[in-house]
């Protein structure tokens, strides 16, 4: 089995590595977008409610956890990626605060009723449409008010954003582009 790892670079679990099978279709966030990200953050995660939907490897997730917040509900479809976020909630002692929901990310948006402080969105690139995903995320009442939905994509992905969809930071680094909707 081919094995890579991630590491938590911030919060009560910094430099905690989150190891997992690599694969072609796993792009996990890297640490450079993650100190962006949480930096643009920082204030924003203690108490706060957040959703990783295509969780992945659990990065996203679980990097908020260590950096105070509330609760993460993680959604990824594959089986061997939902049991390894398990497994490492469970190292870190996180089972109260998470949950994990091995689903397709669309039919679970249809299905759910909590809403979110946070929404990370790190799906896999160019497979999907993403008018139609924020169009879902937006419409089903999923983001508190005040929420913000974080997207990673390539930046070569063209995007289009509603009216209602207010852009607060948007940063390329490399061949990844970074934007936090508000």
């Amino acid at each position: 089995m081919n094995t890579s790892s991630i590491r938590i670079i911030g919060g009560r679990n910094k430099s905690y590595r989150i190891v997992f099978k690599a694969s072609p279709a796993l792009r996990p966030t890297s640490d450079r977008a993650k100190e962006t990200l949480f930096s643009w953050l920082q204030f924003e995660l203690q108490n706060k409610s957040c959703l990783d939907l295509f969780a992945g490897t659990g990065g996203l997730g679980l990097e908020a956890l260590s950096r105070g917040a509330e609760h993460v509900t993680f959604v990824e479809k594959e089986k061997i990626l939902y049991k390894n976020i398990l497994k490492n909630v469970t190292h870190l002692g996180y089972e109260k605060k998470i949950q994990v929901i091995c689903s397709d990310a669309f039919k679970w948006l249809q299905i759910n009723k909590r809403k979110f402080d946070l929404i990370f969105l790190d799906p896999p690139y160019d497979q999907l449409n993403y008018k139609s995903l924020l169009k879902t995320i937006y419409e089903s009442g999923l983001i508190r008010e005040g929420g913000k939905v974080f997207l990673e994509t390539s930046k070569h992905t063209e995007l289009e954003f509603s009216k209602t969809q207010n852009i607060l930071k948007d940063k390329t680094i490399g061949d990844v582009r970074l934007i936090i909707l508000q």
